[in-house]
């Protein structure tokens, strides 16, 4: 019984053929990158997609950190608030 359950467990991994063309990926959206936790401090951290348009707002910076991602979200929407303000694209998400 469990050699079928291996069996099974084997078909259901596709093949991939080393010749054929990567699925395609979308461009990325939004102000934000892909928010994520530092492994040595556990931090959330965020960057700024396009750091070169920060304009010259002094408030408005490229990466933000925090100790929770409810913290981190906070930022960036406050972020995103005054780069409007300011006149900048801000993130749809």
């Amino acid at each position: 019984m469990d050699s079928h359950r291996a069996g099974d467990r084997a078909d259901a991994i596709p093949y991939i053929n080393p010749q054929d063309p990567l699925p395609a990926v979308p461009p990325p959206e939004g102000r934000w990158a892909e928010p994520y936790q530092q492994a040595e401090t556990e931090m959330w951290v965020v960057h700024l997609r396009l750091p070169e348009l920060l304009g010259d707002d002094v408030r408005l910076v490229d990466t933000l950190t925090a100790t929770n991602r409810e913290t981190l979200s906070a930022l960036m929407e406050q972020q995103d608030a005054l780069a409007a303000d300011a006149g900048l694209r801000v993130s749809e998400t």
